[in-house]
């Protein structure tokens, strides 16, 4: 079983009986997907010993007294029924690539479209936090490569700013070849290394 779940809890007033109210509600498990689309699982426990995995999306297992149970929803479902606890959620971090052609700071043109995506999204945050990672490829040295990536994610940056995104809250640094996205020797060009990692939070 995967070592990381997302999952929500949602007690619905299961250890609580109020009066008027002959048997308590069920306490709900779901299960939530996560962010980055990767399998998790999480399981549940009864008192009485028994228990149940949730390994799907949006699986809920239900505990009402001693009796555990489950049962398969949807996003829509579980959505509509704790909307007000989504509507409270903060905004999942995002994730971008941005690419360059080798060896100076130019995006390509599918990153050029792709800075239009990212300028729309910073756009419905009032005060977004920024972290961009710059790197390269494996050609060049260590000491040329260290200020390249640099150059690249300040770039971004000011890329960012002259559209009007308040850039107070944003960090830029470069790893230079450090962390090859995809995995070369010393000296081959691989345009997916040529890079800037825009996290967006």
């Amino acid at each position: 079983m995967p070592n990381k779940f997302y999952a929500l809890l949602f007690i619905c007033l299961g250890m609580t009986q109020f009066a008027g109210c002959a048997t308590p509600l069920p306490e709900r498990v779901t299960l939530l997907p996560q962010p980055d689309g990767t399998p998790s699982a999480v399981v549940i426990q009864a008192k009485t010993g028994g228990s149940t995995v949730l390994d799907q999306p949006y699986t809920v297992a239900t505990v009402t007294g001693k009796q555990l149970g489950s049962e398969k929803t949807d996003e829509a479902t579980v959505k509509l029924r704790y909307k007000e606890l989504f509507d409270a959620l903060p905004a999942r971090p995002k994730s971008y690539l941005l690419f360059f052609d080798t060896g100076g700071t130019r995006l390509t043109p599918e990153s050029e479209n792709l800075v239009r995506v990212i300028l729309a999204d910073l756009k419905q945050l009032p005060a977004p936090e920024l972290i961009l990672i710059g790197h390269t490829d494996a050609v060049g040295s260590d000491a040329f490569n260290d200020e390249l990536s640099t150059h690249r994610a300040t770039s971004v940056v000011d890329l960012l700013k002259s559209q009007g995104i308040d850039m107070s809250r944003v960090s830029a640094v470069g790893r230079g070849g450090r962390d090859l996205l995809v995995q070369t020797k010393k000296g081959v060009a691989e345009a997916k290394n040529r890079r800037v990692e825009v996290r967006l939070k």
